[in-house]
């Protein structure tokens, strides 16, 4: 998937992740607290936009040809895992998180226990096949200062970022004792979900990027 591309526009995916904390900010700032908790609701407007985004991201690496095959189905597959994980789409089939090991040793019916396990294991088989087959060259190509290399890196890092933001409120609060106000859990809460929002963009800038390589 990597090559080597035109240096121009190297730190384009950045703008994402920044206008969304901008984003996040203003909406805190602006909105009524009802307003901001309708707006970053389980499966409300940005929820339901990011998981959209995730899927026409599948969409759009299963079907471009400059793609190789296999790296071509493995994004598709880890993108629909993402859109489906965002909509809670494995809480709605089991009534329970399927990522913890606890939910298949448990007394849910094997048929659902055998579904689920078998879309878990698709996601980690993608996300393998694309550590295993693109992780050297994404290094190669991140110290030659590629454009597309470094839109996946900002996307990584703007997913462990998002995560340690979702986390942080109950982890201070179960290590340390330290209980943030409703006010300041509101803008956390808004981070989180903005900045989680900016992901499938920064996947689609890589992919015109790619594709502008290619031409």
């Amino acid at each position: 998937m990597f090559e080597a591309s035109p240096r121009g526009g190297r730190w384009l995916a950045v703008w994402w992740p920044l206008a969304a904390t901008v984003a996040a900010i203003l909406f805190w700032l602006l909105l009524s607290p009802e307003n901001l908790r309708w707006l970053k609701a389980e499966n409300g407007p940005i929820e339901g936009t990011n998981a959209a985004l995730y899927f026409v991201c599948a969409l759009v690496f299963l079907l471009s040809r400059r793609i190789e095959p296999l790296t071509r189905l493995a994004l598709a597959v880890l993108f629909c895992g993402f859109g489906a994980r965002e909509m809670d789409w494995h809480k709605a089939f089991t009534g329970k998180s399927v990522l913890k090991v606890s939910y298949y040793l448990g007394d849910a019916p094997w048929q659902q226990r055998l579904v689920a396990l078998a879309a878990v294991a698709a996601v980690a088989l993608a996300l393998l096949t694309l550590l295993l087959r693109q992780a050297g060259p994404l290094l190669h190509y991140w110290q030659r200062r590629d454009p597309v290399a470094t839109s996946v890196v900002v996307f990584a890092v703007t997913m462990a970022v998002s995560k340690v933001i979702d986390r942080i409120e109950n982890l201070l609060a179960e290590s340390w004792g330290i209980v943030f106000s409703p006010e300041t859990g509101l803008l956390i809460g808004s981070l989180e979900e903005t900045i989680e929002l900016s992901l499938p963009l920064i996947a689609l800038v890589a992919w015109l990027q790619f594709r502008a390589m290619r031409r």
